[in-house]
């Protein structure tokens, strides 16, 4: 298939437009495996807030970062018997962040649970205290480090966290990160 058909093919692929009414303004509290504990605060559709708590680079926090956040269950009435349970609270959020750190996890409200791929990008495995900081006031320095890398290798990490609370804060509080 040539390059330019496949393209087409693909906009033209309809996605299930199922609502994230369930994640947006939810502030997230979850601990993986390994230790690291991050909070998240799904703002609106395209936007979340975190810190991280601890770990690899326990301290960073970020305002305003660019999302891509997706339902992976339609929006049906809740049935629980002996033999059907949905799911209805099962989201993707995937991101790329100024420092070259790709993530993509997929969060579980209602078994209280997230998986996470994150692939960071050699210079932050090198020295990851490069990006404990608040971000948003060093954009450029972070732009920089991820233009100097090194890059590869990348090192990626699968991570299974816990998540020990969830509270509703409406979209679009900037309170709930500070």
């Amino acid at each position: 298939m040539a390059a330019e058909t496949f393209v087409e093919a693909l906009k033209t692929f309809m996605e299930p437009n199922w609502d994230l009414l369930g994640l947006v303004g939810k502030h997230v509290v979850y601990t993986y495996s390994n230790g690291w504990e991050y909070e998240v605060y799904y703002k609106n559709e395209d936007t979340i807030d975190y810190r991280v708590r601890s770990g690899l680079v326990g301290g960073r926090m970020v305002k305003g970062q660019k999302v891509n956040m997706k339902g992976l269950r339609a929006p049906t009435k809740e049935v629980q018997d002996s033999t059907t349970s949905i799911n209805q609270h099962l989201y993707m959020v995937s991101w790329t962040e100024p420092t070259g750190t790709c993530v993509s996890q997929v969060v579980d409200l209602d078994n209280r649970e997230v998986t996470t791929a994150i692939f960071f990008p050699k210079w932050v495995i090198d020295d990851p205290s490069k990006t404990v900081c608040f971000q948003n006031d060093h954009l450029s320095l972070m732009l920089s480090y991820r233009d100097g890398g090194p890059t590869h290798p990348v090192e990626l990490s699968h991570l299974y966290g816990r998540i020990h609370l969830v509270e509703d804060c409406q979209a679009n509080n900037d309170q709930v990160i500070s």
